[in-house]
């Protein structure tokens, strides 16, 4: 009979504990539900387009809205230029820098430079009255005459004019470059604006 009332009590004491989270659930007033996080939108992100600098020849199969580029390797590739000003022209056999970008996987000019078209002698008065002098040739190299700077080489990158001063004797110090935007590029004149500067400086060609 003991081993009975044992046995009893025991499988009283299981139901009890088993029916114990339950009754404490109840107490506290039912288990809560985890909250439900809001659903996540994905915002497709658009790729920044490519842009791309080249160096070329305006081919003889340009257009009014589209340049026909022969690049060093012979290939040749047309880039739109709509509403695009291309400084000093598209002349058949000019070398021009082109920066454009591509979308929806074509060419498409964000500015050109016609960099035949800067190789001359450019003049200016000075503010004193002076007359002063920029010469860009077409070996890349630049020479001033009766200016404050001297420069001795140029460049276009970016369409941006690169003006390179000499390297001081005795220095391992890099040359200066200073550069400029080009506001303007026509057959007889070069407006170039110069970083922080309050006005443009124009040039009408010498030669």
């Amino acid at each position: 009979m003991k081993q009975r009332s044992s046995n009893t009590v025991f499988s009283t004491l299981t139901a009890l504990l088993l029916a114990l989270p339950p009754l404490l659930y109840s107490c506290n007033g039912g288990k809560k539900k985890p909250a439900e996080e809001p659903p996540v939108t994905i915002v497709p992100v658009e790729e920044v387009p490519k842009i791309v600098e080249v160096h070329g020849t305006v081919g003889d199969g340009s257009t009014m809205n589209v340049l026909q580029l022969i690049l060093p390797s012979d290939d040749t590739l047309d880039i739109t230029v709509s509403n695009q000003m291309v400084m000093g022209g598209m002349i058949v056999g000019n070398d021009i820098d082109v920066v454009y970008s591509l979308i929806d996987e074509e060419p498409v000019a964000q500015l050109a430079v016609n960099t035949t078209a800067l190789q001359h002698l450019w003049s200016q008065q000075a503010a004193d009255g002076h007359l002063q002098s920029l010469e860009l040739n077409s070996r890349g190299r630049a020479t001033t005459y009766n200016m404050a700077i001297d420069y001795e080489g140029w460049d276009v990158q970016d369409g941006f004019l690169l003006l390179r001063s000499p390297k001081l004797p005795g220095t391992e110090r890099p040359a200066d470059v200073d550069t400029f935007q080009i506001m303007l590029l026509t057959e007889d004149s070069l407006v170039l604006m110069a970083p922080n500067a309050p006005i443009a400086s124009a040039f009408y060609r010498d030669n």
